[in-house]
């Protein structure tokens, strides 16, 4: 028979996971007190229960792995409009800048449009696009991590550490949803977990979003719309929806399907 003392110990595994996403298991045993062994037994009983997924070095609610496209089918959705919103996100950069980059798509998109900016540095927790950094020459901060099953995201207790020590500039995050109640949201624990503790390290925060995020609210919140300082969106977004967003005080832009060769202009369209 179980003891009362296990049974209370895997009923904080589960609570633990569902605040946090994903984490190690060093981590996970020093907030329960206990030596990995032992928690790995836990998890070898929970994981038979699929109540959670144990993954290289670390454990993750198998309730909370939610299905999603690989990256590179995602990518092709909405590529135009993705590609607008980063060239209007790229006249937001300086020289000298230091730039955190989420994953996703269209940060994806953004990132290929870096290498002719001297001086900056990009902090990000996405593999692909850390790779793409590199090839063109710009200066990267990659944190520690999990991986995640259709992305090349690094989540987890060691990203979330690096990204409570230092600053940036300017974040730029992209999301699944953006509604004017719902704010900010996710599919991912993990992710929205991250990105609400990069958010609180940046001073200025842009969200990316093509017009099929806007007005739609998904299942895990990063962040209400009051932390966020500029979206960018195209053409196609709703346009009483982005009034309401504006009325939130975030500055909202618009890019121009009809822009070319990586030059912005914005819709001549006016908030009132």
């Amino acid at each position: 028979m179980e003891s009362i003392a296990r049974r209370n110990r895997k009923k904080k595994i589960i609570e633990l996971l569902e605040s946090r996403g994903t984490m190690d298991i060093n981590t996970l045993a020093k907030e329960l007190e206990i030596s990995p062994i032992t928690l790995r037994r836990d998890l070898k009983d929970l994981e038979e229960q699929s109540l959670v997924t144990r993954i290289w070095g670390g454990v993750t609610l198998a309730t909370h792995s939610i299905p999603e496209p690989p990256f590179e089918d995602r990518n092709v959705e909405n590529l135009q409009e993705k590609r607008a919103v980063a060239r209007a996100a790229l006249t937001l950069i300086k020289p000298g800048d230091v730039i955190g980059l989420g994953g996703g798509t269209t940060t994806y998109e953004l990132a290929k449009l870096l290498g002719n900016i001297p001086n900056i540095q990009v902090v990000t927790n996405a593999i692909n696009i850390a790779y793409l950094l590199l090839r063109l020459g710009v200066k990267i901060v990659v944190p520690g991590g999990f991986s995640r099953e259709g992305s090349y995201n690094l989540v987890g207790d060691r990203a979330e550490e690096l990204f409570k020590e230092i600053f940036i500039d300017k974040l730029f995050l992209g999301a699944d949803g953006v509604d004017v109640d719902g704010g900010i949201t996710t599919l991912n624990p993990s992710e929205a977990r991250l990105n609400s503790i990069m958010l609180n390290s940046a001073h200025t925060v842009i969200i990316l979003a093509d017009y099929g995020k806007i007005g739609h609210k998904r299942l895990i919140p990063i962040s209400s719309l009051e932390k966020v300082d500029i979206l960018i969106t195209d053409e196609g977004a709703p346009r009483e929806i982005l009034k309401k967003i504006e009325k939130k005080g975030v500055r909202v832009e618009i890019a121009s399907l009809s822009t070319q060769n990586g030059s912005y202009s914005q819709s001549d369209y006016k908030f009132k």
